[in-house]
This record gives structure tokens, C-alpha cells and sequence, in this order.
């Protein structure tokens, strides 16, 4: 995908948004995107960067883990979200590779974070 179809498609979702909100009576900066970037590649996400966004979702583990190593320019600068079924036997490296976790679907999932993470990690139940 070119970088201009990038940006216009996120110009063109944050649109919607804002209208949809004004639709609900909501403020838009209640609303937060994030751009699922499974089997996208480093370059687009990087120009999705350029054009404003700020969080990205991955929903696995192992394919994130070098993606994640590719943008360290700007990894830091982003919110990385893990969707999608995360296993207890990748918790341990999601937890350090991600900033929310969306996919705690048990008890014993989020006891496992809550005892190897060794950052506050947000989670969703």
C-alpha cells in the first residue's frame, strides 16, 4: 500500500469517527485508533506513523516480536497493542513486547502476566 493511500484512508477513518461521534454526542478524543498491523510490513507502518497514529495492534506474538525489533526508531513513541488469542506460553514475551494486552480471556492468563511482567501492563478482560 502506498504511503498517500495510508494517509488518506487514516484521514478518511478519523472522519467517519468524528462524525459518528458527533452522531453519539461523544468527544472524538475519547475514541482511540488503533491500526492492526498483521502481515503489514515495517515501511507501512512507519508511514502510518508519519500520518498520525499512534497505536498499533498485533495479534502474534512471534510475528511481532522482529517487527517490533525493525522500528525502534519509533517504537517507543507508540502504543503497541497485542489483540487477538494471546497462549500462557507467550505471555512472558508479550508482556514485555506490548503496552496493552486485549485478549486476557482467564484468570490464569492474567495471574501469569501479573506475576512475569516486569512493567504495569493494561489489560482487557
Amino acid at each position: 500500500m502506498r504511503e498517500m493511500d495510508i494517509e488518506r484512508n487514516i484521514q478518511e477513518v478519523t472522519r467517519r469517527i468524528a462524525l459518528a461521534c458527533k452522531r453519539a454526542g461523544r468527544s472524538p478524543e475519547e475514541v482511540t485508533l488503533v491500526a492492526v498491523t498483521k502481515t503489514i510490513g515495517p515501511a507501512a507502518i512507519r508511514a502510518a506513523f508519519q500520518a498520525g497514529l499512534r497505536h498499533f495492534g498485533e495479534n502474534r506474538v512471534q510475528e511481532a516480536k522482529p517487527k517490533l525489533g525493525e522500528l525502534e526508531n519509533i517504537r517507543t513513541q507508540c502504543t503497541w497493542h497485542m489483540v487477538g488469542h494471546l497462549q500462557t506460553n507467550k505471555a512472558k514475551t508479550a508482556g514485555a513486547l506490548f503496552d496493552i494486552i486485549q485478549s486476557v480471556d482467564s484468570v490464569r492468563l492474567a495471574e501469569f502476566l501479573s506475576r512475569h511482567a516486569q512493567k504495569t501492563i493494561p489489560i482487557l478482560l
